[in-house]
Order: C-alpha cells, then sequence, then structure tokens
C-alpha cells in the first residue's frame, strides 16, 4: 500500500473508471457507529455479559468481520478516515479535536456524503460528529442533508463558536443569562467544562445541555424519519452513536437489562439496530440497502475480548472492531471473514457500487473489497494496515501480512503508564493476542516491516493538506 501502488492505482480509475460496480448493487447505504465499544461487546464476537439479538441477526443473515481495523485508536482521526478513505494524518486530523479547537476536516476532502450525493443521495448524519464545531466543518459543509446530534464526544461541553438557536432549549437549570456568562468566561480563559453536551439541528445548538439518557432512543427516531421520507429516493444514513463512550448512559426502558450501565447502554444500542431494519422491511427497501455496524475504536471501559491494548493503544484491542457486513443478495448469510479490511476501504467501495470515479488528485488509502463481500474472491486486497500514535502524528507499527511490528503499542503521555518501552514484534496468525514478542529472534522480518513503516510514512508526509 505504499505511494507507487497507491498512484497506480489511481490512475486505472482514471482511465477507466469502477466498471467493477456490481449490477445488483445495493441502492441505499447506513453506517451504523458506536463510541468506544471494544471487540469483545456483543453477543456474536463472544460476549456472555451482553445481549445482542438485533446485531446478532445482522450476523447470521449478513457478514461478520473479524480483522476489521478503524484508521486509529481515537475518535476524530478514526472518523476522518472512515468517510473520505484517507488516513487521519493525510487529512490534518491525526488527533482528537476539543470544544477549543480550530480545526477540523478541511472543506477540500471528500466524504462518502459529498461522494453519494454526487450521484442524487440524500444524505444525513445522526449522533457524534467529533470532525470539527466550526461552522466551515460541520455536517451540512461536509455533503450530509441534514445533521441532528452533539458535535463531539459526550464528556465535552459546548463552546462560544457555537451558534445557538433564537428558541434554544435549556435543561438543568441553564438559561439565557447562564449561558452567555458561561460562554464568557470560557472565551476569557479557555476553561473547559464537561458532560454538559450540546445538542444540534444543522447548524444550530438547539438544547443545552442535552439529556443524555435520551440520545439514542432520539438519535433512533431520528434515523428511522429519515429512512421512511426518503424511501422512494436512494440515501446514505450515517448513524454515529454517542454511547458507549463515557459517561455513559441508557434510557428508563434499559437501565438494569445488564450487569451493568454499559452493558444496558449496548443493549440499547441494539434495539436501535432493531428500530432501523424495522424501518427498512417496513418501507419495504430492506433487499436494497447496505447496512454495516462497527465501533470508532477499541473500549475505553468495556471489553477486547482476547485482543490486548484497548482504546488509545496500537495494540490490536485498540483498532481492531467488531463489525458486520449487510446486504440481502450481495452479501452471503452467516459469512465470517478473517481478511483484512479496514474502515478506510469503505469509501472506495461504496463507489465502486454506485458507479462513481474516485478523484485522481489524491491518494487514497482504501481499497475496493466489494469483490470480498459480494463472494466474487476469498481474499482481500489489503495486506498491510498501519498504526499511528493516538495524541501524536508520529507512526509506531505497520502489519504486512500476518507480522505487525510496534515501537511502544501505548501512548507516550507524562504520568500514564507506557505498556511496551521496546519494540515489538508479533505474528498475529500464531499469536493474536500479541503476548509473544519475536523481535530479537527475526531481525530480517524487522528490518523488513522497518523499510514498509518508513517508506509508507512518507508519502503522507508529502501529501498532508495545510488548513
Amino acid at each position: 500500500m505504499h505511494k507507487p501502488h497507491l498512484l497506480g492505482c489511481l490512475a486505472t480509475f482514471a482511465m477507466i473508471g469502477l466498471s467493477t460496480a456490481l449490477t445488483a448493487a445495493p441502492k441505499n447505504f447506513i453506517v451504523i457507529l458506536a463510541d468506544d465499544q471494544g471487540y469483545g461487546d456483543l453477543s456474536c464476537f463472544g460476549s456472555q455479559r451482553i445481549k445482542s439479538p438485533n446485531i446478532d441477526a445482522l450476523a447470521s443473515e449478513g457478514m461478520r468481520m473479524t480483522s476489521f481495523y478503524m484508521a486509529s485508536s481515537v475518535c476524530s482521526p478514526s472518523r476522518a478516515g472512515l468517510l473520505t478513505g484517507r488516513m487521519p494524518k493525510r487529512v490534518g486530523v491525526p488527533r482528537v479535536l476539543f470544544p477549543h479547537s480550530e480545526t477540523g476536516l478541511p472543506p477540500s476532502e471528500l466524504t462518502v456524503a459529498e461522494l453519494m450525493k454526487s450521484k442524487g443521495y440524500a444524505t444525513a448524519a445522526v449522533g457524534k460528529w467529533h470532525l470539527g464545531h466550526l461552522k466551515q466543518y460541520l455536517p451540512t459543509q461536509q455533503g450530509f442533508d441534514s445533521y441532528f446530534g452533539i458535535p463531539y464526544s459526550n464528556n465535552m461541553s459546548t463552546s462560544p463558536d457555537l451558534t445557538y438557536a433564537g428558541n434554544i432549549k435549556f435543561a438543568e437549570g441553564w438559561t439565557e443569562e447562564r449561558l452567555r456568562k458561561d460562554l464568557a468566561a470560557i472565551q476569557a480563559d479557555s476553561r473547559s467544562r464537561k458532560d454538559l453536551a450540546p445538542l444540534m439541528r444543522d447548524n444550530e445548538v438547539i438544547e443545552y445541555p442535552v439529556d443524555q439518557s435520551q440520545l439514542t432512543k432520539r438519535y433512533t427516531e431520528e434515523a428511522v424519519r429519515f429512512i421512511h421520507e426518503n424511501r422512494e429516493r436512494r440515501f446514505f444514513l450515517y448513524l454515529a452513536h454517542a454511547m458507549p463512550h463515557v459517561p455513559i448512559f441508557s434510557s428508563d426502558e434499559f437501565k438494569g437489562s445488564g450487569e451493568n450501565p454499559y452493558c444496558d447502554a449496548i443493549h440499547e444500542m441494539d434495539w436501535s439496530v432493531g428500530q432501523v431494519m424495522k424501518a427498512l422491511k417496513e418501507a419495504g427497501i430492506d433487499q436494497d440497502t447496505f447496512v454495516i455496524y462497527t465501533s470508532d475504536n477499541g473500549p475505553a471501559s468495556g471489553s477486547a475480548g482476547s485482543l490486548r491494548g484497548r482504546k488509545f493503544t496500537t495494540f490490536e484491542g485498540g483498532v481492531r472492531v467488531p463489525t458486520i457486513i449487510w446486504s440481502p443478495g450481495e452479501v452471503q448469510a452467516g459469512k465470517v471473514c478473517g481478511e483484512m479490511v479496514s474502515a478506510l476501504d469503505l469509501f472506495p467501495t461504496f463507489a465502486a457500487y454506485i458507479g462513481a470515479d474516485l478523484p485522481s488528485d489524491r491518494v487514497y488509502d482504501g481499497y475496493d473489497v466489494s469483490g470480498l463481500f459480494s463472494g466474487k474472491t476469498e481474499s482481500s486486497p489489503r495486506n498491510m494496515n498501519a498504526y499511528y500514535q493516538a495524541t501524536q502524528p508520529t507512526i509506531d507499527g505497520i502489519r504486512v501480512g500476518d507480522w505487525k511490528l510496534l515501537l511502544k503499542g501505548d501512548r507516550n503521555q507524562k504520568g500514564k503508564k507506557v505498556l511496551a518501552a521496546k519494540p515489538m514484534l508479533f505474528n498475529l496468525e500464531n499469536d493474536p493476542s500479541e503476548k509473544i514478542n519475536l523481535y530479537s529472534s527475526h531481525p530480517e522480518k524487522v528490518e523488513e516491516l522497518q523499510k514498509r513503516m518508513s517508506e509508507f510514512d512518507a508519502t503522507i508526509q508529502e501529501s498532508s493538506p495545510t488548513q
């Protein structure tokens, strides 16, 4: 996946277009994204404490991906990669964004939503955005016809840079005067508030603070409404849940449904999936829809199952996430796929499905994996995965085939324990839990992977945009 290969692919696309688009391609696309849900946090992925019958049904009717990767182990970079098909560092979003951040996903980047709109699709973003809260970075400026959700993580608060609706709804004792004073204080000393998420409709804050116990329910209602309103046309729905990111909430109907609030939250998200699927069937468009359920990165408070690491790390538990692909007539029912696939691959795959050409003026890090989804091929075109540190745009490792090299494994911050201070080499086929460090016994493999790491990172250095 080094630069010459990518540029060659782009040249091929430019000459012949995406003629491999499937004749029976799905007409609608839905991406359901959990926030900080671990690899082991679904019953179809081995959880004994979480019951997920609706998501399990998707797995039994579709494909369960056991080696599906996100482009980062934290929120903003992960989402940037998913929506653009390009490495987060390449698009200028290598770190988590905050209410005081002045940057976001550059408008010059082409998102999946913009790709869909070029082919006449209706588009909607529902849920957590986290790719810039300034107006030029919001979903409505990035190809989405509408937006309903919170602009960043639910443990964050509001910002003086947001636009507030004239009829904003206040809760928990907040008033217009109190908000005005608080925003002035934040602007004066850059103080940060926590756990007071603003709810937005398109470009305005309509509620502050939002009742987070109702977020999953309200996001679901918004998604169902969008499905029914667009039953007669093609659409793309990006449903990005706030849960189970901390602070963890669920509505009263699901409190106590599991052994702790984390389980309760995922139980409600499973219910949400059921409601979305019910809406598709009621609208008579379920057979024409592609649905993917996945998570933005590994768990902060959940379980990575048998994988090592969690959110923030470059171990498998930080970036390998539970993923299900569902598309009747396109994806083989009950299939379990262990091939390496990345969220970066969704952009070129969706482009293939809708018959859209990839722009020839930029490097893409994803591959068209529609053949793998349909069963036309048993192998993925992806043979490499790069790992970047969560808190800085530094490459930390690479996987080529079954071999994985890591320099650190964990984030390196003052006051934070570093899980691994020495380089590590793993063979994931024999050691998926990354327990056996083969660094000293395979110097030739280390040298090979270090060279591939440097070559790949150099392509991103050359392509990094300015904002």
